[in-house]
Parts: structure tokens; sequence; C-alpha cells
């Protein structure tokens, strides 16, 4: 099972290193990046949701685990975006515009790019679908908490009406329309599920791919600078930690606690490079935090994968 993990997500870590080889050589543009992040944002990412919300007919236990998926994911992630928030803010080192892309990457993991095919590899079918629930929650927060948190600047009020207009994405639109698809039981057409499942199977490779041609101006010694490493530490081990201890005082299964714990275990969110291009922000430095938490996550995913397994299943 160590070796599976670790091959698994070293096969997503190699698509950082195809964007970042095919820009170095220059068979992709880096003009090419704002066509890419539109891609991703605009269409890739709302089918993705839109054909992840559908669900199957649930008993008794099933939807026990959908609450207490969505009632923890939701918990531990206003949690630790409420704690990024209050340590970074105060942290004189880092750039005020820096200060949101790190609260970011600290409440945000790359849950879905990373998370779904591990997560299917490793503990089945139905965590998968554990993990497709939770991302309803990480899609909402991501695209209205996580770009609030990414825009917002010291002295700034929350939710004005100019960053409220900022947050109307096509992204955060489709995880609305997501909800009520749960929530109504709503199945597309079978051709037409066919046809989302194509599209957002896209979304974790051409993620990762803009990561790369984010990182190809990078170098190494920029990547695992000592917050980037201070980042890691925090992402991967303190995080999830956190998480596990939440999650044993609710009365969760131990298959939610599982998918959960692994789930926040991941590296920050690929997708906040995507957004820090859109918004102008410093995509470079997401891209490194993204580039360091997924290198070091190859060692800890395997070993927390391992702990969970022995621990709770």
């Amino acid at each position: 099972m160590f070796l599976e993990i670790l091959l698994k997500i070293l096969s997503i870590f190699l698509l950082v290193g195809i964007g970042y080889f095919v820009y170095k050589i220059r068979l992709v543009p880096y003009d090419a990046l704002k066509t890419l992040n539109a891609f991703v944002l605009n269409v890739a990412v709302p089918c993705l949701v839109l054909q992840s919300m559908q669900r199957d007919e649930i008993n008794d236990q099933v939807f026990n685990d959908i609450i207490w998926s969505l009632i923890a994911f939701a918990l531990v992630t206003l949690l630790i975006a409420g704690i990024a928030a209050l340590i970074i803010r105060n942290v004189k080192s880092i750039p005020e515009d820096d200060k949101g892309i790190y609260m970011v990457q600290m409440a945000f993991t790359n849950c879905g790019f990373m998370g779904y095919p591990l997560t299917t590899v490793l503990f089945g079918r139905y965590a998968l679908f554990l993990a497709i629930i939770m991302n309803i929650i990480f899609t909402t927060f991501m695209y209205s908490l996580g770009v609030v948190m990414l825009l917002h600047k010291k002295g700034e009020k929350l939710f004005t009406m100019k960053l409220m207009v900022r947050m109307l994405s096509v992204p955060f639109l489709a995880s609305i329309a997501g909800l009520v698809i749960f929530i109504s039981g709503f199945h597309f057409p079978g051709f037409i599920d066919d046809t989302l499942s194509l599209m957002a199977a896209t979304v974790s490779p051409v993620a990762m791919f803009i990561v790369g041609i984010n990182l190809s101006n990078s170098k190494i010694k920029e990547i695992f600078t000592p917050k980037n490493l201070i980042l890691c530490v925090i992402s991967l081990i303190v995080v999830p930690f956190l998480t596990l201890g939440i999650d044993l005082l609710l009365p969760v299964s131990n298959m939610v606690l599982v998918i959960h714990v692994f789930l926040m275990a991941m590296p920050s969110a690929a997708i906040i490079t995507v957004l820090c291009s859109r918004y102008n922000k410093n995509a470079k430095l997401a891209a490194e935090g993204a580039a360091s938490t997924t290198f070091f996550s190859l060692g800890t995913l395997a070993l927390w994968t391992l702990f969970l397994t022995e621990m709770f299943l």
C-alpha cells in the first residue's frame, strides 16, 4: 500500500514537471496561461462540481455519514481558516498582499484534484462518495470564503459590495447550482453526465500543468524557503492532526473520520494558483507553496494512510 500511494502521488506530481519543462523548451507560450486559467475556472471546474453533486438513493447509515461529513468538514475548515487568519495577519515578515495566499493555502487542500483518485485507489468507491460530499463544502467555501481571504486587505471591511461582486465567479455559481442538484436529487441524462465526467477529468491534469508553468520562472531555492517549509509542516502534519482531534469529539463513523483526515492531509489546493492568476495576486508564490507541499506529501500521505488504516479501519 505504501508503494501504491507513493506511485499515485508521483504520477500527479509529474504533471507539474510536464508543465514546467514544456514551457522551458517553449512548446507552450507563457501567454497560454490566461486561456488555461479561464478553461479550468469557467469550464472544467463547474463541470466537476455539477457532475459530482448528483447522488444515489441513500439509507440511514449513508444519510448519517453525509450529514456528519458536511458538518465536520465545514467546522474544521472554518476553524483552520480562522486560526490561519489570526496567525498570518500578525506575521510582519510576510508582505501584506501575500498574506491572503498563505491563509488560503493553510485552510484549503487539494482534496479534489489529488483527493479523488487517491481516495478511490486506497479506500474504495464509498470513500470516494464521501470525498465528493465533503468537496461540496470545499467548493462552496473555496469560491466564497477563500476568495474573501485571498483578496481581503488589512483595514478593509469584509463582504463589501465590491468584494462580493468579485466573488461572483462561474465556479461559485456552479457550486450553488450543485447544492440545489444535491438537495433535490436531480440527475442529468446519461449522455450529459458522460460529457460532464469527461470535462471534469481535465481539471486535475490541467491545474497541475498550470502550476508547472508558473513554477518555470522559479528557482529550487525559492520553492523550499523557510516560509514554505513551515507551510508544509502546518498543512501536512498540524492540520490533519487537528482534524483528527476534532473528529474524535464528533459522532462520526470511522470511514468519515478516515476520509476527512486524509483529505485534510493533502497538499495545498492547486486551484489557488489559478485563482491568484485570475485576481492578479502572486501566482508564483502560490505555485511554490503548492509544489513544496505536494513534494513532501509523497511521504506524509503514505504515512497518514498507514496510520488511519491501522487505527480506524
